[in-house]
């Protein structure tokens, strides 16, 4: 790709931050609520199947194929352990479904359902997905933008705007939010990814997110992929951390567990499967 396309791509997303930080702040209450799990450890420009619909919808564009995909996600594993989400969805040719389901406090359940459409040509891919939020007495409706470039053989580029919209779901209104990021993969060791991402809210940086994954050759017969994320505060301050591993090419399963910013504990743990559609 050209130096002026590159050029061009961070034109309008530095314009489109500053857009979006130009809008007067919101006084209620902004937090996600119940975040997708996959948001806990992939990135913007990392993931390229059916979880896309979930981080970034164009990323359901990059592979024109189909793909499937269930998760478990258990909060502080053990005796005292609970299943707080189940999720799953497939992505056929960029075309996506993706339910949530997530056992709240206090006996409260919420379903989140999402439709997304995404295309890509020549190293860069577009698309978008709706959100319908039902349990708990909300009915609620949100929308997400995405988009993909690889700027070099080396460089991916993303930038999402979620929860356009704003919906106001179990009486809290989602932020809406920008999130850039990229991930860089040295020449000398194409199996190292490296990825960082920023979530801009309105009025603020709400976050920094920073990963490194690395995977086996996919020549070998049980690829094995390692990754590790870090998220901070504005500040810097470590928030949490991610570690995972996962096994398998086109069929592959993995288990991703989560610890505070002390690494005290274990504080969730997913499990995840990706069986390939056979034709």
């Amino acid at each position: 790709m050209s130096g002026a396309a590159v050029w061009r791509f961070g034109r309008c997303s530095l314009i489109a931050v500053a857009f979006l930080t130009a809008q007067p702040s919101n006084r209620l209450a902004a937090q996600q609520v119940a975040p997708n799990r996959a948001n806990d450890y992939l990135f913007p420009t990392t993931v390229q199947d059916a979880r896309a619909i979930w981080v970034n919808p164009a990323r359901l564009g990059v592979l024109r194929e189909a793909s499937i995909y269930a998760e478990l996600a258990v909060e502080d594993p053990g005796s005292k352990g609970r299943l707080r989400q189940i999720n799953g969805g497939f992505n056929s040719r960029g075309l996506s479904f993706g339910y949530q389901r997530d056992i709240l406090d206090n006996g409260v359940r919420g379903s989140t359902y999402r439709l997304g459409l995404a295309g890509g040509s020549g190293g860069l891919a577009a698309g978008f997905d709706i959100a319908r939020y039902e349990g708990g007495g909300t009915h609620a409706t949100g929308w997400d933008l995405g988009t993909s470039y690889v700027a070099l053989p080396s460089l991916t580029l993303a930038f999402v705007a979620t929860n356009l919209g704003q919906p106001i779901v179990r009486g809290l209104r989602q932020r809406l939010t920008v999130v850039p990021g990229f991930t860089w993969q040295p020449p000398p060791v194409p199996a190292l990814g490296l990825s960082a991402d920023a979530r801009i809210t309105p009025d603020s940086v709400a976050s920094y997110a920073f990963g490194a994954s690395w995977r086996a050759a996919s020549t070998s017969r049980w690829p094995i992929e390692i990754i590790a994320r870090l998220d901070t505060d504005r500040g810097l301050r470590r928030g949490a951390f991610a570690f995972g591993l996962s096994i398998g090419g086109q069929d592959r399963g993995g288990l991703v567990a989560s610890t505070p910013g002390a690494v005290s504990r274990i504080s969730a743990l997913s499990l995840y499967g990706l069986p390939a559609p056979r034709r």
